[in-house]
């Protein structure tokens, strides 16, 4: 009964670089020719992705120089110039193979779904298995190729395998239990050209690259002979860092100096200008009151003047008409008083609209708060005459509202005070982190930080020269995915104290004599710790890395029980796990981490960074929320500061003075019309005596009322003068203000220093005499600065010898401070401490490298490599082309006789001490040549390590001939009698029979593919090697030039050709 099998019967490309939607048909074994890149070869890598699930090994044979990749498949690389890709934007593309399956009549898909999001990204792959044929799958959706979530299996969702292992691992099921030596074997026969001769061909097809590694025991050879002459210049330069930075401190701490002399003098200058404003607002308050005085008095002096004139006028009437005297002299009087009555309204009316117009000012203010207790039009007719009723109510509003509402208001803005005090001392808090972070200071628990401290100190009493580590220190994290969740996870175990094992005890003293005032704290047992034990490549320690051997097995023993897992169902199937979203499952129990163990990182070189961020993320917005706190307690404030001027028991007593004024100046009308009557009728003749008189009376006046004049004039031009004097001073103010509001936000606690002191020299002087005095300390401290920057110890100085000393070119001077500042975080956080890990594992690694495992892993490769044949032959074994029947042979290469012997010698076993045994003895010579190989530094040190690092090139190889005659012959012995196509057919054969024994168990694929195949074998050769694959059942794949398709043609189901049209291939059909 003929063994059953899978045959791939389609393929499906879509955006599969030229192939935007293509169907492929296979029966049986299949030619692709076609001219050079119509596509023939990207079929066939299509093919190999979805078979190897291998996205990085693309066919060799047919793009050697191409360096093809899966972007630019997906994306079609063109490589035009300012054009890489055809394709743009997000590129969703497909491969899918069809198979045929005998065993139960059906069919099944394999493939992937790849997306490439842009040009720099890598591409995702989602691998899946379906029970269907092509047809059943939505690859389009319209006229564009499906996205993940949209692409279909007979109107259901795509079942994904995300994990390539796990989909290379159900692939190779599905296709028939296949071993894994299939993911090996499909790119190798893909790869394959025409060998020149057996070696060549073992190299690279038979057996695998597996050099032993010797880098590291390179590496540490020459750091045993120079790490402490490393060590010992890696600590001058830290220790010359620290002096250079301690220098800028000094130089930071001047200038923070002459800041707080800057502020200081900025706080009494817009103290003395707020003391010129008030001085310059009582002098025109004073001149003020003295114009308006003198303008009573001009009005007096007005009414006198008006008296005299008619006076006189009166004595000349009273000339004409002396029966009217009487008549005359009463008018007279009642004017008089009715005017003097009118004069006191006046002052009072002169009080209330005082009053109003702070009314007026308070109520603008208020309307700010969105506060209306009265409308303004209500409150101007307070100082008019109006309605009594209306502009008593008015005021009774204002007393309700000033009893209820400014209460409100004064407490709101004590709040608001209080709130502003707490964000600035926040915001000064934040900004004294962020110089720190800028230092590269992290901030550790006080807990942590003092017991470092504590025992730093004790080792330095005892003389003990080891460092002290935080955890955090020494840890980095390679995959920043999982950064959150490691930072919340060890909490505060990353603070826990590393110290080499030999003084751990000397610490545990110490933390144990201060145990009464240090809790929380750790210190990890790094003389009980498991060393060198590997993390699961699942769980968090995997993604954790260190130099330092004892950080390690502590992340390892902490972390190594935690396991990864992208989704929170898959939680559950692990006793300890978490999401990169910080979920984690522990004791049966899903919680989610407490943001705040993790939003600021410690962990790594570089995560002071993140924590600069957050701060200044911090700092932004206290400042930005203190910017809004002040906008609102200047509107209270105004409000508070109106409302004081606003006097309501001024404004009732005074309510109803207009109405009053307006009624006297009614009377006084009256008045003056009865006197004008009097006038007309003089009686008293004798009144022409006394004209001459009034007349001289009257002159004195209006001369005295010119005086008083121009003095008004006078001290009005005053007032301009010191109005225009106090603007430019309130203009000075508010700049003051404003830069000093801006300064708080900026830097709040160099504020406070400077407000402090100024406080202090306040309580005896006066702001003028302390912006005097501490103007030309600034003079003093910019000399000693630039003593700092420039002196012969300055920090210049020390920068120039760094650089001499250490032979850099570090710019001198503060802008590039942060250079040294990095240099010295990455001296002591990274390669001091690699240094010192170095220098342990040295002489260990180069005994466990060279003396065990190099000569051990080369015995076992060797022993693999010979396996390796027996398994070919295996395969070989009964298969004959034509009457021949081939073996593959391996010895070893005469010119390395005597290291192949010692690498096989039976004495060399892994853990064997070689140095004291009788192996040494034996290949003491052999020893000590590959060693000088191994170290080999010339211009072909690469090489000679690279050939003696290879097992492969202590072995040689022959092919044995069989005749079904049974008489035998060596290839190597007929190589030259043999033609060039003649050559070639063993190592066919042997392809062939390796895909064969993978394949022998049945219901599998026979799937075998070759790229450019036959380039050297004539017609002949090529059809009776086809013949020869067709026996053995196998579904071959190939792809040929145009020039072979009549001769292989006629030994294949299928014949297709890929053709190139512009920027598209295709593949028709081809009938012979």
């Amino acid at each position: 009964m003929e063994t059953q099998k899978k045959s791939m019967t389609r393929v499906q490309l879509i955006n599969w670089h030229y192939f935007e939607n293509e169907r492929i048909s296979f029966h049986g074994s299949t030619l692709i020719s076609g001219e050079n890149t119509a596509g023939k070869s990207t079929i066939l890598d299509a093919i190999q992705l979805v078979l190897t699930t291998n996205t990085r090994r693309f066919n060799v044979a047919a793009n050697e120089k191409g360096k093809r990749d899966l972007r630019g498949y997906v994306r079609c690389k063109i490589g035009n110039v300012g054009e890489a890709y055809l394709r743009k934007g997000a590129v969703p593309a497909n491969v899918a193979l069809e198979f045929y399956e005998e065993k139960g009549d059906r069919y099944f898909v394999l493939g992937v779904h790849m997306l490439s999001r842009d040009e720099e990204s890598p591409v995702t792959t989602r691998w899946y298995i379906e029970e269907c044929r092509l047809e059943d799958l939505s690859f389009m959706v319209g006229e564009r190729a499906a996205l993940a979530e949209e692409f279909r299996a007979k109107n259901r969702k795509i079942s994904y395998i995300d994990q390539k292992n796990a989909a290379q691992d159900r692939f190779k099921r599905r296709l028939g239990n296949l071993d894994d030596k299939f993911f090996d074997i499909i790119p190798k026969s893909l790869a394959f050209k025409p060998m020149d001769n057996v070696k060549e061909f073992i190299n690279k097809f038979v057996l695998s690259e597996a050099r032993v590694d010797v880098v590291s025991l390179r590496e540490n050879i020459e750091t045993l002979s120079e790490l402490e002459n490393i060590l010992d210049r890696s600590r001058r330069q830290q220790g010359a860092l620290e002096n250079i930075l301690g220098k800028y401190d000094e130089i930071e701490e001047k200038e923070r100096s002459i800041l707080v002399n800057d502020i200081l003098l900025k706080i009494a200058k817009r103290d003395a200008r707020h003391l010129d404003v008030d001085n310059l607002e009582k002098k025109i308050r004073i001149k003020s009151q003295s114009v308006e005085s003198n303008r009573g008095l001009l009005e007096e002096m007005g009414k006198q003047i008006k008296d005299l004139e008619n006076q006189v006028l009166a004595i000349r009437i009273d000339i004409e008409a002396t029966h009217s005297n009487a008549l005359l002299q009463q008018a007279r009087s009642r004017i008089e008083k009715l005017e003097e009555e009118i004069r006191q309204k006046k002052e009072c009316e002169k009080k209330l609209q005082e009053q109003v117009r702070f009314l007026m000012h308070y109520l603008r203010n208020l309307e700010r708060l969105d506060y209306k207790p009265v409308k303004r039009t209500q409150a101007e007719q307070i100082g008019e005459a109006a309605n009594r009723e209306e502009k008593a109510k008015t005021v009774e509003r204002l007393e309700d509202f000033a009893a209820k509402e400014q209460n409100e208001i004064q407490n709101t803005w004590a709040i608001l005070t209080a709130d502003m005090k707490r964000i600035s001392e926040e915001t000064s808090d934040c900004q004294e982190r962020l110089k720190k972070l800028e230092k590269r200071v992290l901030p550790y628990p006080e807990y942590a930080q003092k017991l470092k401290e504590l025992v730093e100190k004790e080792f330095a009493r005892k003389g003990i020269s080891s460092p002290v580590y935080f955890l955090s220190e020494l840890l980095e994290i390679t995959d920043m995915k999982w950064s959150n969740a490691i930072e919340g996870y060890l909490n505060t175990q990353k603070f826990y104290l590393v110290v080499e094992p030999e003084y751990y005890h000397a610490a545990l003293e110490v933390y144990d004599k201060n145990r009464k005032n240090i809790h929380t704290a750790g210190i990890i047992n790094s003389r009980k710790l498991p060393i060198g034990q590997e993390a699961e490549p699942d769980s968090l320690a995997y993604v954790v890395k260190s130099d330092n051997r004892y950080a390690k097995a502590y992340a390892n023993y902490i972390l190594g029980r935690v396991k990864r897992c992208t989704d929170v169902h898959e939680l559950e199937q692990h006793a300890i796990a978490m999401t990169p979203e910080c979920m984690i499952y522990q004791g049966y129990v899903v919680r989610h981490l407490n943001p705040r163990d993790y939003a600021n990182p410690f962990i790594g070189q570089y995560a002071y960074r993140t924590q600069i961020e957050n701060v200044k993320k911090e700092i932004e917005e206290k400042t930005r929320r203190r910017s809004e706190l002040r906008q609102e307690i200047q509107l209270y404030t105004a409000v508070q500061e109106s409302a004081k001027k606003v006097n309501l028991g001024i404004m009732k007593l005074y309510l109803y003075v207009p109405e009053s004024l307006h009624s006297l100046q009614e009377q006084v009308v009256s008045a003056k019309a009865e006197l004008k009557e009097a006038q007309s009728d003089p009686t008293l003749i004798e009144l022409n005596l006394k004209l001459d008189a009034k007349k001289e009376e009257l002159g004195v006046k209006e001369t005295e009322k010119d005086s008083l004049n121009r003095e008004n004039i006078r001290l009005e031009n005053q007032i301009d003068t010191h109005r225009n004097e106090m603007q430019e001073r309130k203009k000075e103010y508010d700049i003051l203000r404003t830069e000093l509001e801006e300064q708080v936000d900026r830097d709040g606690v160099v504020y406070k220093e400077a407000e402090d002191k100024y406080r202090q020299n306040r309580k005896s002087k006066s702001a003028e005499v302390i912006a005097v005095n501490f103007a030309p300390q600034k003079s003093q401290l910019l000399r000693e600065r630039e003593e700092l920057l420039d002196g012969r110890a300055g920090l210049k100085e020390l920068q120039m010898r760094f650089n001499q000393e250490f032979t850099l070119d570090f710019m001198l001077g503060l802008a590039n401070i942060s250079e040294y500042r990095e240099a010295l975080q990455k001296l002591k956080g990274v390669e001091i401490v690699r240094f010192e890990e170095k220098l342990k594992l040295a002489r260990e690694d180069c005994e466990q490298i060279f003396r065990s495992d190099f000569l051990s892993r080369m015995k076992e490769n060797i022993e693999s490599a010979r396996n390796e044949f027996r398994s070919l032959n295996k395969a070989l074994d009964s298969i004959y082309y034509g009457d021949d029947s081939y073996r593959f042979k391996i010895g070893f290469d005469k010119n390395k006789e005597g290291l192949y012997r010692m690498i096989t010698s039976e004495n060399n076993y892994e853990g064997i001490n070689l140095w004291t045994s009788a192996f040494e003895e034996e290949y003491k010579e052999e020893m000590a040549d590959l060693f000088d190989k191994l170290m080999a530094k010339d211009d072909n040190g690469k090489k000679i390590v690279e050939e003696y690092t290879d097992y492969r090139s202590y072995l040689d190889y022959d092919i044995e001939i069989h005749k079904r005659d049974g008489s035998i012959q060596r290839f190597s012995d007929i190589y030259g009698e043999k033609s060039g196509s003649e050559t070639q057919v063993p190592y066919y054969v042997a392809i062939a029979a390796s895909f064969y024994q993978l394949y022998r168990y049945g219901n599998s694929i026979r799937i075998m593919l070759l790229d450019e195949a036959f380039d050297k074998m004539d017609d002949e050769r090529i059809q009776s090697m086809m013949e020869f694959f067709n026996g053995l059942g196998l579904q071959v794949i190939l792809a040929t030039p145009p020039a072979k398709i009549e001769v292989i043609g006629e030994q294949v189901g299928t014949v297709l050709t890929a053709i190139r049209v512009g920027q598209n291939s295709i593949v028709e059909e081809y009938d012979l």
